[in-house]
């Protein structure tokens, strides 16, 4: 075993010299050097670290080395951001200003998501901070995306971003439990107070995954209702309900396990249960699903779910991944309706990879690890940087912050509206979501209006959803929810002049 290394006495980079040596005879066997660019924070310890340890590596390498400042178009994060460009350049529309491929040919097709796809070219993020976000050609929007609702708080938000970091100098995976995942389960339990027991994981896909193996654990059946056009992440037993676009590669098999019925239509719901009387495990429902436009499911349709449910044995799953930033208890409690399980995702990880499934004890038994329950791993599961930034999240979403961010979505959607209507395009949404949408075009035609759309808000100043929908974030104040209004009522009335 090698000497133990003193905590106390720290080894600055500059002062390993095997390390500096390997990257020196790296230098010297290349054909070429490529210039490397470091985004610095404020620190002078860690700028001074950064050249101690450059001038070894040069030194081992018996290559020149200098150290010339200059100010880096690439600021670090607490760097202001710049006012949007106001160049002859910046003026053109985006498709005009970039020119060359989309994407990279390392990621298939060009992109990490498929979400991201858009011809000629997808714009590249560079920076964020507040509500606003730079891409790679500096210019500057307001982001009412936010990382497709994730961002409850912004990109950067001083508190979430040091809660992290504070984490981070103590480790940032362990394998072993840690006391951050149980002070960010005691505050969800706080908040939902219907719910007994959490266990993380990774990301809301992963969630609705274990969501579904608990209910087909505790009914010993495999049926699983869905409402048609929901999207409940990338597995696939949740990729069903999308289409037959998104069920290709899905076993046969899975997609008989499962049924789909209209949003709303209590009617359709009940024919389901009725005709596989026994069969069912869970229904699940997205209070407003994204992929169906922002439809917000009927408290009676709701209340028809849980009675349903309670009737033959079968779980209720409320998928708030997105909906939780609709209420402070969660957007099922909001419609009086109380859920056997709650998958949870997005906002809860303060913008870091997460997502949580909660419910009854009873239910939540299917998991305990100490009588036989079903194996559930997870590397990354409840790390105690998702789960400082999370606290950190959740604690600045109380209800007083909810409670505002809602009144300032319901103001966007009144003034959009008012924009709107008299060019036959409508909006939908509650909460702090909306998205505009034509009253009077077929499918085909709306989403290619959409596209259109994106690129108009784009071109004004506003990053949207690819399907053109909107999440507003705390940092937002009335007179900037007013201004996305304006901007996106302009692409919009832009796009019906177009088509």
């Amino acid at each position: 075993m090698g000497p133990r290394h003193d905590a106390a006495q720290p080894r600055l980079p500059g002062k390993d010299v095997e390390f500096q040596r390997r990257i020196g005879d790296q230098i010297c066997d290349s054909d070429h050097v490529t210039p490397v660019s470091y985004l610095l924070g404020p620190s002078d310890k860690f700028l001074k670290d950064v050249v101690q340890f450059a001038n070894g590596v040069f030194a081992a390498a018996h290559l020149p080395f200098s150290v010339e400042a200059n100010p880096s178009k690439l600021r670090s994060i607490v760097a202001p951001l710049s006012p949007t460009q106001e160049t002859a350049d910046a003026a053109k529309p985006f498709r005009e200003r970039f020119v060359g491929p989309g994407g990279h040919p390392l990621l298939p097709g060009g992109y990490g998501r498929s979400t991201f796809a858009l011809a000629p070219r997808t714009p590249m993020a560079v920076r964020g901070e507040g509500c606003y976000i730079e891409d790679d050609g500096g210019y500057r929007l307001i982001d009412v995306n936010n990382n497709f609702t994730a961002l409850i708080h912004g990109h950067a938000h001083p508190v979430v971003h040091d809660a992290a970091q504070c984490a981070m100098r103590d480790g940032m995976a362990f394998g072993l439990p840690n006391m951050l995942e149980i002070e960010h389960a005691q505050l969800m339990m706080d908040r939902l107070r219907y719910v007994d027991q959490i266990r993380y994981t990774n990301s809301g896909t992963e969630a609705v995954m274990l969501a579904v193996r608990v209910a087909r654990t505790v009914t010993g059946r495999d049926g699983v209702i869905f409402v048609r056009k929901a999207y409940h992440g990338h597995s696939d037993i949740a990729l069903v309900p999308g289409g037959a676009n998104s069920r290709r590669g899905v076993p046969a098999g899975v997609v008989e396990d499962t049924v789909e019925v209209s949003i709303n239509d209590i009617g359709e719901l009940t024919a389901a249960f009725d005709r596989l009387d026994g069969k069912i495990a869970a229904v699940m429902i997205d209070p407003m699903p994204n992929r169906a436009g922002l439809v917000t499911v009927d408290p009676e349709f709701w209340q028809a779910a849980r009675a349903l449910c309670d009737r033959t044995g079968a779980l209720l799953i409320s998928d708030e991944v997105i909906g939780l930033r609709l209420a402070y208890a969660g957007a099922a409690m909001s419609m009086g309706v109380v859920p056997d399980l709650i998958v949870m995702g997005k906002i809860i990880g303060g913008g870091t990879p997460v997502g949580a499934l909660a419910g009854r004890a009873d239910v939540m038994a299917a998991l305990d690890p100490l009588d036989g329950g079903l194996e559930h791993g997870g590397t990354y599961s409840g790390n105690p940087v998702t789960m400082a930034a999370g606290l950190a999240a959740m604690r600045l979403y109380d209800g007083a912050a909810v409670k505002r961010l809602n009144g300032l979505g319901e103001r966007l959607r009144s003034t959009l509206t008012g924009i709107v209507t008299a060019h036959g395009w409508h909006v939908r949404g509650g909460g702090s979501l909306f998205r505009p949408y034509p009253g009077h075009l077929t499918p085909e035609e709306t989403r290619a209006a959409h596209t259109t759309l994106w690129w108009a808000a784009y071109d004004r100043g506003v990053l949207m959803t690819q399907s053109c929908q909107g999440a507003l974030s705390t940092p937002m104040t009335e007179a900037i929810v007013d201004d996305v209004a304006e901007r996106i009522g302009d692409a919009v009335v832009a796009t019906a002049s177009s088509g």
